[in-house]
C-alpha cells in the first residue's frame, strides 16, 4: 500500500498557480515546490506589499477551481489594511509551533478558519507544516476528532491539536518513506487520493500508518457540532 501512496504524492495534480500582481497576470510554476518557495518568500519578505501579493496568491491558489476564486481575491484586497498587514508582517517572522490561534488573532480577511489559516501557516514554512482544509478533513482519521461548526471547521485549542497530531502523522509518514519528503508532500498525496475518488485507500492507509506509530489511541472525543 505504500506504493500507492508515494505514487499519489507523485501524481498531485492541484495546478501550481497564483498571481503575479505587478505584472497583471497567472503565474503557473513546473512544480509545487517552486509555488511553496515563491509564496514563502512574499510572505516573509518583511514589506506590507509583498505580504499582502503573498496573501492574495494563497486565496487564488486555494480557490483556484471554483468559480468565485477573482471576487475573493479582490474583496481580500480590497478590505485588508495597512495596519493588519503591518501587524501581520512582524507576526508571522516570530511564529512558534502551529501558532494556528496566533494567525487566526491577526484577524486578517479570510483567513480566520483552519482551512486557509493552515494554507497560511504551511506556505511561511512548507518544510514543516501542512494544511488541513474541508477535503482533508473527510478523512477518518480527523473527522472523528475534529469539532467543527456546521460549513467549516474552527481554530479552538481541540482542534489545533488535532492539526498538530495530523502534522506529526504526516511528518511520520514522510520519513517512513524515506524519499525526502515533507508532511506536506504526504498530506498532497491523501488529496489526490480522495480527489480522485479513492477514499477508502486514503483511510486504510492512514489508519494503518496511525496505528504502527502509535498516534491511534489519542484521547480526543469524537466530532461534534457547537
Amino acid at each position: 500500500m505504500e506504493d500507492q501512496i508515494v505514487e499519489a504524492i507523485g501524481r498531485f495534480d492541484y495546478p501550481p498557480v497564483t498571481y503575479d500582481f505587478l505584472a497583471g497576470g497567472e503565474l503557473s510554476f513546473p512544480s509545487m515546490i517552486d509555488l511553496d518557495h515563491y509564496l514563502q518568500n512574499l510572505l516573509l519578505s518583511g514589506t506590507e506589499g509583498k505580504l499582502k501579493d503573498g496573501l492574495s496568491g494563497i486565496l487564488y491558489w486555494g480557490y483556484h477551481r471554483t468559480p468565485y476564486r477573482d471576487y475573493r481575491v479582490a474583496k481580500f484586497r480590497t478590505e485588508i489594511t495597512n495596519a493588519e498587514l503591518h501587524r501581520a508582517s512582524t507576526a508571522v517572522r516570530m511564529l512558534d509551533g502551529s501558532s494556528l490561534a496566533t494567525l487566526r488573532d491577526l484577524r486578517l480577511p479570510q483567513f480566520s478558519r483552519m482551512a486557509f489559516v493552515t494554507k497560511f501557516r504551511t506556505f511561511l514554512d512548507p518544510d514543516h507544516y501542512c494544511v488541513l482544509d474541508s477535503k482533508i478533513g473527510k478523512l477518518k482519521f480527523l473527522s472523528a476528532r475534529l469539532k467543527r461548526q456546521r460549513t467549516y471547521v474552527p481554530i479552538n485549542a481541540h482542534n489545533e491539536e488535532v492539526y498538530r497530531l495530523w502534522v506529526a502523522t504526516c511528518g511520520s509518514i514522510a520519513a517512513r518513506l524515506q524519499q525526502r519528503l515533507r508532511p506536506v508532500d504526504v498530506e498532497r498525496g491523501f488529496f489526490y487520493l480522495l480527489d480522485h475518488n479513492k477514499a477508502e485507500t486514503a483511510d486504510e492507509y492512514l489508519s494503518s500508518a496511525a496505528a504502527t506509530d502509535g498516534f491511534q489511541s489519542t484521547g480526543y472525543v469524537n466530532a461534534s457540532y457547537r
